[in-house]
């Protein structure tokens, strides 16, 4: 008998010990798989977490190594009802059957009696928009559709910011597009495709593999793809040509077959349409920043292959060329202890660049167990900048009376090539259940050559009207290499059931940064008798003072030991970690200039907190630090003088920056009143922040600025956004704020100046969007307070207030009309910089052929003329008001064209969202609906 026992419970012991796989489907109640679906593994004794992933693109998912025992399957998504499936697990794998997720019964009468959708949701990190919710021109791009969301604002460079943090990456289906380029998608995509926009906080790849938090996040865009539009082609064909000899010519061709995708675009315009990011200017010496009128051609292809999720190969090529010339007028007030003084300065630029790269990406999955991912890059670049500009330097006296006038010319080419390699491996034990190891290796190089002349002409009134003559010319060449290598391992702690784990992970990051500068100039003849200089073209003499060879180490490393619970409802990863950097600096031409070995040590916690309240509510909080080293033109001891009167030199002595950030935030989305909240805070605080000490000269005007740590720099946000349709549901209100306050630092012949700035935003916005008809009207207003503590300033106020009006209307014949319009208007610039403007945009087009794929435009821009482009920066140091050039009004005709492989005749969507059959205009399919291109 006893040996009958004996023999049971060891047969208990090896069944328990037992770990099998669970698989299933997750479809929505017409058998479409639901990709992204949230499926959780709970113990069916108590409901605890054990195990949570995410459905893969064809709706499957597999639990591995899960021990003998009874469970519930939990599938959600959002809008769905969520469904429980009762698990019991032995010895053998389990398969289910596919589980069916329905519309909750808010959402399915909402869309039965009004046929409108949500406008925007959130949930956790993710604030979710409805693209059919916002209404566009024919042949609208991403970015049109950006530009009408609420907390996400584009600037006049294309620049994407969603609720204050600059926009990395655009997905398509979760997969990365041009990888960190998101203009290449927000001005080359046509709206028509999109289903969803998802605006994501995410972690970097290596966190999201291994679960171990890195304090890299990024925010991301993921366009979600309609899903008829997944099994075929289709494109748009665009050309246009408007008055002042204006041209525009687009195309995208998309195959999508699966959960493979393939991309062909190009742009070619000289109507400021730069469909990419213009990448030199982080290169080489650029003038004028990013204003002006710009001329354009792109051509690019981006794919991801594969056999569904075991082996995918994915990436792009893109050949871009621009050519931008801008004019630019600047007042600029500089601040001193005990006075100010003003420059007005102009200047006429001209920046061309050539670029071509390739990126790619290789993910194998061999089984569930084990990942591995390869991304190999390279770029080439080449740059020409010419610029002219004129400054006028005045005293802080009642007179103003003038101090210097100088006259510059440069002429910049430069050519550079960068490569690198990223390989990331990560395992899960068999054996272990939630033990994962995980290595990163890295790889990068950057080699940039760049020539310059430069001639400078300074007459200096307060030197007995005195001449100053220079000419010289630069050999710049810097090429850094940078290796960085990080391991982590993750181990649960007790039973894995129980979502407890420990967390270890080391960091190490070498990088060699180079510079080498070789300056020769043409010496000066004396004027005779205090007559004008002359320069000896004869003569090209080596300047040793501003040439230099440098060499500069930074060396650093991140240690972390964590601990992280993973439940239903909470999610804790907390932990500690030890930085030590080392900067070591060389100069290679005189060895008594060299500084040695610094070590700074820092040590801060880290946190991320997940608290989910609801289903649809959830509040986080997040604090990490990060160590970033100083740039070589802020490290290279050597004067740089291509603008004589603006000298700036390098400190080899400065140290790290090591900076502190937390954010705090709260969503909250109500599916049956379709109200959503969120509010969002940003604090950061920079320990040995690098800041400008600037010296100034009261005789010739002229500037030195060096560059010194200090603490005290910090910056806080504060946003907040509200929308919910009325009562009919047609009817949409919502509100967004913005509030910044930030403190810099600055050193003025070298008395301190705390600059304390506030900006405080708010926009509501009213929308009415019937069947065929919508307008939207959004005022704003912004208020910039900036406070100094040098006593020599006052404080100062910039009001800005305007808003605008959007009206599109389609008519069943299939013309659609559309217009906006923007009133701003600022108060508290200086003199002449204060802007009262009307900008009037408007369109009428005409769709035909049977499915309404050929259309016809007239379009107007800046109606009135009177587009301004205008700015105020606010630095410790100085405030400037800068005015650009502008593309004035034009008209546009256009012609596009439509296509795709759906079905003949027939638009890739079977929703009416415009009434019954046909919608307002009768006849077979969609019928009336306009394209959104």
């Amino acid at each position: 008998m006893r040996g009958t026992i004996t023999a049971l419970m060891l047969l208990c012991s090896i069944a328990g010990a037992i770990a099998v796989n669970i698989t299933g489907k997750v479809t929505d109640n017409a058998a479409e798989p639901m990709m992204q679906a949230t499926v959780r593994l709970l113990a069916a004794k108590d409901s605890t977490y054990v195990n949570g992933l995410k459905t893969k693109n064809d709706g499957s998912f597999v639990f591995t190594g899960v021990k003998a025992g009874k469970y519930i399957v939990e599938a959600s998504y959002l809008g769905y009802n969520n469904t429980f499936v009762d698990v019991t697990v032995g010895s053998a794998n389990v398969s289910l059957k596919p589980i069916v997720l329905n519309e909750s019964s808010i959402m399915l009468q909402e869309v039965s009696v009004t046929g409108v959708k949500t406008q925007i949701k959130v949930s956790e990190d993710t604030v979710e928009y409805n693209a059919d919710s916002y209404k566009t021109q024919p042949n609208a791009v991403v970015e049109d559709l950006l530009k009408r969301l609420p907390g996400v604002e584009v600037d006049s460079d294309g620049k994407i910011t969603a609720n204050g943090k600059e926009v990395s990456k655009i997905l398509i289906d979760g997969k990365e597009f041009f990888s960190d380029d998101p203009k290449v998608a927000s001005k080359n995509l046509p709206v028509e495709m999109i289903e969803k926009l998802q605006v994501v906080d995410r972690k970097s790849d290596l966190a999201r593999l291994t679960g171990v938090d890195d304090g890299e996040d990024e925010t991301v865009i993921n366009l979600s793809v309609k899903k008829d539009m997944k099994n075929g082609y289709f494109g748009t064909v665009e050309g246009g040509y408007g008055t002042d000899q204006r041209y525009l010519g687009t195309f995208n061709v998309n195959k999508f077959w699966g959960d493979n995708q393939v991309t062909l675009l190009g742009n070619f315009n000289n109507v400021n349409q730069l469909g990419f990011t213009d990448s030199n200017g982080n290169r080489f010496r650029r003038f004028g920043g990013t204003n002006g009128i710009n001329v354009s051609q792109a051509l690019g292809v981006n794919f991801n292959v594969g056999n569904k999720e075991i082996f995918r190969v994915g990436g792009d090529v893109m050949y871009s060329h621009s050519d931008r010339t801008s004019l630019m007028k600047r007042e600029r007030q500089y601040l001193f202890p005990d006075s100010s003084s003003w420059s007005t300065s102009g200047q006429d630029n001209r920046n061309r660049g050539h670029n071509i790269r390739a990126d790619f990406r290789i993910q194998w999955n061999p089984d569930s167990f084990n990942t591995l991912e390869i991304r190999p890059n390279i770029s080439y670049n080449l740059s020409h900048t010419e610029s002219l500009d004129s400054t006028m330097l005045r005293a802080g006296d009642a007179l103003r009376s003038p101090v210097n006038r100088s006259f510059n010319t440069t002429d910049s080419k430069g050519h550079s090539i960068e490569f690198g390699l990223n390989f990331i491996y990560n395992h899960k034990f068999r054996s272990r259940p939630g033990r994962s190891f995980s290595i990163q290796a890295r790889y990068n190089h950057s080699n940039v050559r760049e020539d310059e002349t430069s001639y400078s002409l300074n007459r200096f009134f307060m030197l007995n009207d005195s001449i100053d003559l220079y000419d010289q010319l630069q050999d710049n060449h810097t090429w850094s290499d940078n290796v960085n290598s990080r391991i982590s391992w993750t181990e649960p702690i007790g039973d894995v059931k129980n979502g407890n784990f420990l967390t270890a992970s080391y960091r190490i990051q070498y990088r060699w940064n180079n510079s080498d500068k070789i300056v020769d100039y043409h010496p000066v003849i004396p004027g005779i008798d205090g007559g004008m200089p002359e320069l000896d073209y004869s003569q090209i003499l080596y300047a040793d003072s501003l040439s230099n060879r440098f060499r500069n180490d930074y060396f650093n490393q991140d240690i972390r030991l964590g601990f992280q619970h993973v439940s239903k409802t909470h999610n804790l990863d907390v932990g500690i970690s030890l930085v030590p950097s080392m900067l070591k600096s060389i100069d290679l031409i005189n060895e008594a200039k060299n500084i040695p070995s610094r070590w700074v040590w820092n040590f801060a916690p880290y946190m991320r907190y997940r608290f989910k309240i609801s289903r649809t509510s959830s509040f986080n909080v997040d604090y990490r630090a990060r160590s970033t080293q100083p740039s070589v033109t802020q490290l290279q001891p050597v004067d740089d003088v291509s603008d004589p009167l603006n000298i700036v030199r390098g400190n080899p002595e400065l140290k790290p920056t090591f900076t502190h950030n937390m954010n705090v935030r709260y969503q909250n989305f109500n599916a049956e009143s379709q109200r959503s909240i969120m509010v969002m805070t940003n604090w950061s605080l920079t320990q040995n922040s690098i800041v400008s000490r600037t010296s100034y000269n009261s005789l010739t005007g002229g500037r030195l600025t060096e560059y010194v740590n200090v603490n005290g720099v910090w910056n806080g946000n504060l946003m907040a956004m509200y929308s919910q349709p009325l009562r009919n549901k047609a009817w949409q209100v919502s509100a967004h704020t913005f509030n910044r306050i930030s403190r810099t630092i600055g050193y003025n012949n070298g008395e301190e100046n705390r600059s304390t700035s506030l900006n405080v935003s708010f926009m509501p916005s009213i929308a009415f969007r019937p069947s065929n008809l919508e307008f939207e009207l959004r005022p704003r207003y912004s208020l910039q307070h900036t406070v100094n503590s040098l006593k020599s300033t006052g404080n100062m106020n910039v009001h800005s207030y305007g808003g605008s009006f959007h009206a599109y209307y389609y008519t069943p014949i299939g013309i659609v009309l559309d217009s906006d319009l923007n009133y701003s208007a600022t108060k508290g610039y200086s003199n002449g910089y204060d802007t009262h403007q009307w900008l009037w945009n408007a369109s009428i087009s005409y769709q035909t052929l049977r499915d309404r794929s050929l259309t016809f435009a007239v379009k107007a821009y800046d109606l009135l003329q009177q587009r301004s482009s205008i700015s105020r920066s606010v630095t410790a140091n100085y405030i400037d008001d800068t005015r650009y050039n502008n593309l004035t009004r034009y008209f546009m005709f256009t012609v596009s064209y439509r296509f795709n492989t759906f079905g003949k005749g027939k638009r890739p969507s079977d929703r009416n969202e415009w009434g019954g059959p046909g919608g307002p205009g009768g006849g077979p399919g969609r019928g009336g609906r306009p394209p959104r291109f």
